[in-house]
């Protein structure tokens, strides 16, 4: 397995809350593979859950703690730098984070947040996609549907593939190393 598959393993245990072994991880050759396995792995669930929806529930939650602000003042399409001080948008920013209970937040960029999170939306659709287990609290359970929305997630974030077939190879279709 090249550094790419190994870094996208290592992304689905995170994700998922699992250790795949080296021997099973090698069968891992199709995204519908990984489908396969991570859904006969987890708990299995009855109903899909909407994990960014989830996600942004945390993120307000913690959010309206820190910053004692109401409810209404956060949307997904709030931005952050409209709500932190400007004074002390790096520190509320951690303790925002810390207040979550999540294992991922996203870092600051230069002292600034990333584009892709600079809204309460975006931040917990990066926590849906990074630590979507986290999110569910615990225990976990899993739908074939939210597997699939995570593991599609984490291609693109991790690979770079947005484009795919079910039961394309990652090495000889998809260039993966």
């Amino acid at each position: 397995m090249g550094l790419d598959s190994v870094e996208f393993v290592m992304a689905l245990e995170e994700a998922f809350g699992i250790y795949i072994p080296d021997v099973d991880a090698v069968g891992l050759a199709t995204p519908r593979k990984v489908i396969d396995y991570l859904e006969k792995r987890l708990v299995p669930a009855e109903t899909s859950h909407c994990l960014d929806q989830q996600a942004f529930y945390s993120v307000r939650r913690a959010a309206m703690q820190v910053l004692e602000k109401p409810r209404a003042s956060f949307t997904p399409t709030t931005r952050w730098d409209e709500i932190l001080h400007m004074r002390d948008h790096r520190r509320q920013w951690e303790l925002v984070g810390q207040a979550t209970g999540l294992s991922k937040w996203p870092r600051l960029q230069f002292g600034s947040i990333p584009s892709d999170v600079r809204t309460v939306g975006g931040t917990a659709r990066f926590l849906a996609t990074k630590c979507p287990s986290a999110v569910k609290r615990s225990p976990p359970s899993w739908t074939r549907e939210e597997i699939t929305e995570v593991v599609t997630r984490l291609m693109e974030a991790e690979l770079g593939i947005t484009t795919f077939g079910l039961d394309d190879r990652f090495v000889q279709d998809l260039g993966v190393d």
